[in-house]
């Protein structure tokens, strides 16, 4: 599985400020992948030098976004998952990152099972229907050939 088709990435969308960014992690659900370029674009700077990504990670940090991985990336190819701090995404990460062991860490990850697993259970439930109209079919054709048999 291709771990960046879980992302909505935008490519060549440049945004016009700090806030339509913000905005477009949260049109995308808390969590959007961008590539270094936008966040330098932000910035107003041409390179991606030390104090250019201290500034991305204030201005991130102001918004109440984090990022992935831990540090960002100096190279303008690359690119990072944004994420609101304050959501389940950014509960989980935390966990992860700080070993918490706290309420909201562990509702967090109890969401993300729990998700997968209904999931799951939508998916079981859908092929048994499928397959239980699948049978209502062969009875009606084991039916039919009865009704034929019995004719003749």
């Amino acid at each position: 599985m291709d771990n960046d088709a879980e992302f909505e990435y935008v490519e060549d969308e440049p945004f016009a400020d700090w806030q339509d960014l913000d905005n477009e992690v949260k049109i995308q659900g808390g969590v959007l992948r961008v590539s270094m370029r936008d966040l330098r674009g932000l910035s107003g700077s041409t390179r991606l030098k030390v104090r250019v990504l201290a500034t991305i990670a204030e201005q991130l940090a102001d918004l109440g976004i984090g990022y992935l991985p831990e540090e960002l990336p100096g190279d303008q190819h690359a690119h990072v998952v944004l994420y609101k701090i304050g959501s389940e995404a950014g509960a989980v990460i935390a966990a992860v990152r700080n070993g918490s062991s706290g309420e909201r860490a562990e509702s967090a990850l109890r969401q993300l099972n729990t998700a997968k697993s209904t999931a799951a259970k939508r998916e079981y439930d859908l092929k048994a229907k499928e397959l239980a109209e699948q049978i209502d079919a062969l009875d009606e054709v084991a039916r039919d050939m009865r009704t034929i048999i019995e004719r003749q």
